[in-house]
């Protein structure tokens, strides 16, 4: 069983890309430009995935209480995706650092996602995240983010992004980790996609051969270890009439 030991301890590991997560300490609200903040909500985790056959882009972010929105007290809070594509110039502003995406939610009445490409000066807006409770999803077309060079309608400049999270309530902010882009999107394994489409199809008549032909030779390899002695001796029966054969 000693053979085996290897493949059992590389499984976790070969887990370890499906795991996107983010987690942010709870009750770390401050002031956006550092010292005592309170007042905007408070995120605790954060995923991103590549979506819809790598079409797409989707963060799901988990607060410590529910979502209200509009946000009819004050100013609406804003939720912005920070995003770093290594492809095109970054930016430092305010309390953003390195970024040259923006992806954003004000918390209104419509609240539109709203898509910037800084150094561009583009813009551009796409559906409402979906808010349940303390999980606001928020997903975009990757062509919005990324160059879709080949006009397929993927983006696999996807791969290349590096994200956080910056949560603002007025003079309040909630940033995840650092507060600079630092975290891949990662490929979600979906039913339709190719590798999911590939492992429901029938292997090859030559691999099932192989494995028959492998199969047979285990098994003979075994009853020929089974009739032989300790150092390859035949064993001895008895015939019906207690003569030994060998």
């Amino acid at each position: 069983m000693r053979g085996g030991a290897p493949a059992l301890k590389l499984g976790p590991l070969m887990l370890i890309p499906l795991l996107v997560a983010a987690s942010d300490p709870q009750g770390d609200v401050a002031s956006c430009r550092g010292g005592a903040g309170s007042g905007a909500p408070d995120l605790i985790r954060a995923e991103g995935h590549i979506v819809e056959l790598g079409t797409s882009a989707r963060w799901t972010l988990t607060f410590a209480e529910p979502l209200t929105i509009p946000d009819e007290e004050g100013r609406p809070f804003r939720v912005d995706i920070a995003i770093r594509d290594p492809e095109v110039p970054a930016l430092s502003f305010a309390y953003y650092r390195s970024v040259n995406r923006l992806v954003r939610v004000d918390a209104t009445i419509d609240h539109q996602t709203e898509i910037y490409l800084l150094p561009e000066r583009g813009a551009n807006v796409f559906n409402p995240p979906v808010i349940e409770g303390t999980t606001m999803t928020i997903q975009v077309p990757g062509r919005t983010l990324s160059a879709d060079e080949d006009l397929t309608g993927t983006s696999p400049g996807l791969e290349a992004l590096r994200w956080t999270v910056v949560v603002r309530d007025e003079r309040a902010c909630d940033f995840l980790g650092d507060g600079r882009p630092a975290i891949r999107l990662v490929a979600q394994m979906e039913e339709g996609s190719a590798l999911a489409v590939r492992s429901h199809e029938p292997l090859p008549w030559w691999i099932l051969g192989g494995v028959v032909v492998l199969s047979l030779g285990v098994f003979a390899a075994s009853r020929r270890q089974r009739t032989r002695g300790p150092r390859g001796t035949k064993l001895l029966g008895r015939s019906g009439d207690g003569a030994e054969v060998g």
